[in-house]
């Protein structure tokens, strides 16, 4: 398994995914930590390394079933600013998922009169449009185009629609992590379409998409204090694994975000 580097500057960040933590990668690691002194610094890696992170001043933060071609992901953290570390939600988070794991309702059925499918090439602009319309920030590039374009063509971005009469109202994404594993993301509905249970319908197209593919581990990074989000997968047979500190731009600012994973049936 190859290992990937991302220095994310929008979301002040660097993050390693390092399946083989070789000396060459640790001193990389240093390197960058006296270097670059982002405000994450996350290393996603295999157990048998756990010790050698611990060494280097780095956390468990959480982990990630399935991650590496089936194998367990652990998510090692470091932080650079003393801000950075507080979860500014941490009592609205635990109550959300009081909230979300009390809950024993099955996915409902979405409203008819909707078309589930892939997106279309001359369908992006509008797609861009939907986002821009959900979102008044995000951690990547989702409300331009060109951007759409270039991560559907590279294969790494599966984007499904839903849409009527009225053109694409809802919208999500996995993206394909090259180890056999894929993230559930860019979830958004139109504000007007919302209580359909449009997400629903959209991931398990999703879903099968990816097994088709091949890839039978997918994961979602829901907002922490979204009830919503964090219900539609919590519903859909996903399994919480824990929660990233201040992890990303959505919103209102850096968020914290619960890792949510499930095992697709082949």
């Amino acid at each position: 398994m190859k290992n990937q580097w991302d220095k994310d500057v929008q979301n002040d960040r660097i993050v390693g995914y390092l399946p083989n933590l070789n000396n060459i990668e640790v001193n990389r690691i240093m390197k960058l930590m006296e270097q670059d002194s982002p405000g994450k610094f996350i290393i996603y890696t295999l157990s048998k390394y756990k010790d050698i992170l611990l060494n280097l001043g780095f956390s468990l933060e959480s982990k990630l079933s399935g991650f590496f071609h089936g194998d367990e992901a652990l998510i090692f953290t470091k932080y650079h600013q003393k801000d950075r570390l507080l979860s500014k939600t941490a009592k609205e988070n635990k109550e959300v998922l009081s909230i979300v794991k009390g809950d024993t309702k099955e996915p409902c059925e979405m409203t008819h009169g909707f078309q589930i499918e892939l997106v279309k090439d001359v369908e992006l602009e509008e797609l861009a449009r939907l986002f821009q319309t959900v979102f008044p920030i995000y951690p990547t590039n989702i409300f331009d185009p060109d951007y759409l374009q270039k991560v559907k063509d590279s294969e790494e971005y599966m984007f499904m629609v839903a849409k009527d009469d009225n053109g694409i109202i809802g919208a999500a994404s996995a993206m394909n992590t090259g180890y056999q594993s894929a993230e559930i993301t860019d979830c958004a509905v139109h504000p007007d379409y919302r209580g359909k249970n449009l997400l629903n319908a959209i991931v398990m197209a999703i879903e099968k998409e990816l097994v088709k593919k091949r890839i039978y581990h997918s994961f979602s990074l829901t907002r922490a204090k979204s009830v919503g989000m964090n219900m539609t997968v919590k519903r859909l047979n996903y399994r919480y694994e824990g929660t990233l500190i201040n992890n990303c731009i959505i919103s209102t600012g850096f968020e914290d975000m619960n890792i949510w994973t499930k095992k697709l049936k082949g």
